[in-house]
């Protein structure tokens, strides 16, 4: 019998608090990172395996199988192979037999993170589904199936529309519009998603539609008029661009004219929004939808935005020059101003750095532009570079208890220098940015 989540939360509590650890699945520890990532020169390189030891299953259509031979590579590009390797497989470690992740973990005090929340959740999905579309691994794609249904199972059709799925936990909960976007575009990432499923991420997105307004505005709250939903960062930053990215993505697996309307509509809004008020998080909430609509349509217009949006981005990251600490170099200022210095950058910075791999595709493929592929390449890799410094491995942690190291541990990200606390949402942002890398033709060569 399968145990409950808050069942398997309090007996993890209780193994660490005692030191008692009992596995989360059966799996052997991860292996210590192979010597290519640190640049030491090392021989040929077999099939990437994952941090765990088990031998990936790759096929002929997996993208990983490009990979194979890593010394073809940039030292950049193995790097990202192996820490995106990292991340999946802690993700699918923390995979619960409920099909929800364990939110997180504190690993000073040994014990989960007592919030829940169903977007994060939702942002591990995508994440373990990208990876499982990747490279072609049963276990990732099983169990982000089985996290995708249990996730599922917190919609419902609407009863005002029955064309639409709605989530059925109020915004003050979860937010209903980022919940239904991120879970939309985590069925999408499935690999060999079956209709049924699709279907119901068409639903949310049909939800998402009718969220947008005739100016293209996102109303991302049950009540638009809340002056508290207003001056929240994530209302305003984060949930119109996954709305739009969730669309993008539905236009992609069903297309339609009506789905392109509302994405233009959206796009040319929030182009103005953007300009009156820009952030370097509402950039990379809007760039990689806007750059998935200028990829399908090669519309001129998007793809200025495009570039208005990560021009900004660039100007918003530390470099040698102007970072309080050597540490914080390759990563973004989250504030408002792109000057603004004497923030510290957080897993925040690993957003940015994926966002900006999908302006590198539309300088590289719709709108050609060598000296902005190469500056956008170039932060999107200094990007990843900073936001893996937030990423356990052997070599980080190994002033912790080497069994715990491997179960709890390595691959994992931190939100930030200073602040030591996994969670799920951290680690998938890191994974999906960069898997999104790897894809994005600049893995390859700088050019």
């Amino acid at each position: 019998m399968r145990r409950p989540f808050w069942s398997s939360s309090i007996l993890l509590t209780a193994a660490l608090l005692t030191g008692v650890m009992t596995p989360i699945v059966a799996q052997e520890p991860p292996r210590t990172l192979p010597p290519s990532i640190t640049g030491t020169p090392a021989p040929a390189v077999p099939p990437v395996s994952p941090a765990s030891g088990v031998q990936t299953q790759t096929t002929a259509a997996a993208p990983a199988a490009r990979f194979q031979n890593l010394q073809a590579f940039p030292p950049e590009t193995v790097r990202a192979v192996y820490s995106a390797s990292a991340g999946a497989n802690w993700l699918s470690r923390m995979n619960q037999a409920s099909g929800r992740f364990l939110p997180g973990l504190d690993p000073a005090l040994r014990t989960p993170v007592a919030i829940d929340h169903d977007l994060r959740q939702a942002f591990a999905a995508r994440a373990l589904a990208e990876a499982a579309r990747f490279t072609g691994q049963e276990e990732f794609a099983a169990r982000s199936t089985q996290a995708v249904l249990a996730l599922l199972s917190r919609t419902k059709l609407d009863s005002a529309d029955p064309t639409r799925r709605v989530p059925v936990a109020p915004s003050q909960d979860c937010n209903r519009v980022g919940f239904a976007a991120v879970l939309a575009m985590a069925v999408y990432a499935l690999p060999n998603t079956d209709a049924k499923l699709t279907t119901q991420a068409e639903e949310m997105c049909a939800f998402l539609r009718s969220r947008v307004g005739a100016d293209g505005a996102v109303q991302t709250t049950d009540q638009p008029n809340d002056p508290a939903a207003r001056s929240d960062p994530d209302t305003v930053n984060l949930y119109p661009g996954l709305t739009i990215q969730a669309l993008a993505a539905s236009q992609r697996a069903r297309p339609d004219a009506g789905k392109l309307a509302v994405l233009a509509k959206a796009i040319g809004y929030y182009r103005g929004v953007f300009k009156a008020q820009p952030s370097a998080l509402m950039a990379a909430a809007l760039l990689p939808g806007v750059a998935d609509f200028c990829l399908q349509t090669r519309d001129s217009t998007a793809a200025a935005t495009v570039v208005e949006l990560a021009d900004y981005m660039c100007g918003c990251q530390y470099t040698r020059t102007d970072a309080r600490s050597p540490a914080w170099v390759g990563g973004f200022r989250p504030g408002q101003q792109s000057t603004q210095s004497g923030t510290e950058p957080g897993v925040e910075s690993a957003r940015c750095a994926g966002a900006l791999v999908s302006a590198v595709q539309v300088t590289r493929q719709i709108a050609p532009d060598q000296a902005r592929f190469q500056r956008y390449r170039q932060s999107a890799v200094d990007g990843l570079a900073f936001a893996r410094r937030l990423q356990f491995s052997d070599e980080n942690a190994d002033h912790f208890e080497k069994g715990f190291r491997a179960r709890f541990l390595t691959g994992g990200v931190h939100l930030s220098l200073t602040d030591g606390t996994l969670r799920i949402d951290a680690t998938a942002h890191l994974v999906t940015a960069q898997l999104a890398f790897l894809q994005s033709g600049a893995e390859v060569t700088q050019e």
